[in-house]
């Protein structure tokens, strides 16, 4: 049996005041006293009250919710199809933009925004396990996209391991032997696990990896990088980077050393953008399709909110690489 939660008039008991002073001091006025206010703040805290929303709105008449409405087109991609699938199985559909410190606290406020489920995109480990962050929302379920591969949340990610085995292999099927490597963020995900496949395959092809910078998957971060590994004089005929974006401004670099790709490097980028077709004559890169991963996503979410009983399972989508202009064999 789940604990019953506690109540305005628990609170007040606590702090020792009424329950109207309670409500004032979670509706923020200011007529209240500081003494009686860190009274029952206090109370509010050792008991882990959540303040029922419905109640402050009907007193207050405000929300202090603001809702973004534009027209799915122009929009970005994945939350356009993520917005039509929920509309479709009659869900609104709002979104949350916060930092990786808020994350914790955003899933703690989940019930008292009377949101039904969650879909997470935390991109780095922030909860310790499924269990702790049920815990959190207290029950409200949610889904994650992106998850370590084989972890135990309800999930949909793409194998990103296999994603950059594809891409090394690739490479190696070329005659590449010195192949470097721009990562993504190693706290991320992603960024690890295309990481780790690199290094694993090609020492499954008895190659050396020749060096491998870490960036954060910003144009920024790939020319930096790329002139970080031309800078170090390591020698390398091709480069697996760890997403389209950096593999722009990556070639960019290259060019301006007065390199050719794929002529005197060849590159491969992760995503398959939507730009990465028409990039200099087209980019080589993995494909994921993030819009099937959104769309999958509701539908799980829908699944867990309508039957409890669901069982938690996670969904693993296959990459593909696309070969485009940007590789060729080494010359």
């Amino acid at each position: 049996m789940k604990a019953k939660r506690p109540t305005v008039r628990d609170v007040a008991r606590e702090a020792g005041v009424s329950h109207q002073t309670v409500s004032r001091v979670i509706n923020n006025d200011p007529h209240v006293a500081a003494v009686t206010r860190n009274r029952v703040l206090k109370a509010i805290e050792l008991l882990d009250f959540r303040p029922n929303r419905a109640a402050q709105i009907m007193q207050t008449e405000r929300s202090h919710t603001i809702e973004v409405v534009m027209p799915y087109y122009g929009f970005n991609r994945v939350l356009q199809d993520m917005a039509y699938a929920a509309r479709q199985l009659g869900y609104h559909f709002i979104i949350s933009t916060i930092g990786l410190e808020d994350f914790a606290e955003t899933l703690q406020s989940a019930r008292s925004r009377f949101i039904d489920g969650l879909v997470l995109i935390p991109l780095s480990p922030i909860i310790g396990s499924y269990e702790e962050c049920l815990r959190l929302t207290d029950q409200v379920p949610f889904v994650q996209i992106g998850a370590p591969l084989g972890a135990y949340l309800p999930s949909v990610i793409y194998d990103q391991g296999q994603g950059s085995r594809l891409a090394t292999q690739h490479l190696i099927d070329l005659g590449h032997r010195e192949i470097a490597e721009i990562s993504g963020p190693l706290n991320n995900f992603d960024g690890r696990a295309r990481h780790e496949s690199w290094l694993a395959t090609l020492r499954e092809n008895q190659l050396e990896p020749v060096m491998s910078v870490e960036g954060d998957f910003t144009i920024e971060s790939g020319l930096a990088s790329m002139n970080q590994l031309l800078d170090s004089g390591a020698k390398f005929t091709a480069v697996v980077v760890g997403n389209d974006v950096m593999a722009y401004s990556a070639h960019t670099a290259l060019r301006m050393r007065g390199l050719c790709v794929p002529e005197d490097v060849s590159i491969v980028g992760f995503d398959n953008l939507t730009e990465s077709a028409h990039f200099m004559g087209g980019l080589t890169t993995v494909h994921q399709d993030f819009s099937l991963m959104g769309r999958l996503a509701i539908e799980y979410i829908v699944g867990l909110i309508e039957n409890p009983q669901t069982p938690v399972y996670q969904r693993v989508l296959s990459p593909k690489l696309v070969v485009r202009s940007t590789t060729c064999p080494p010359r």
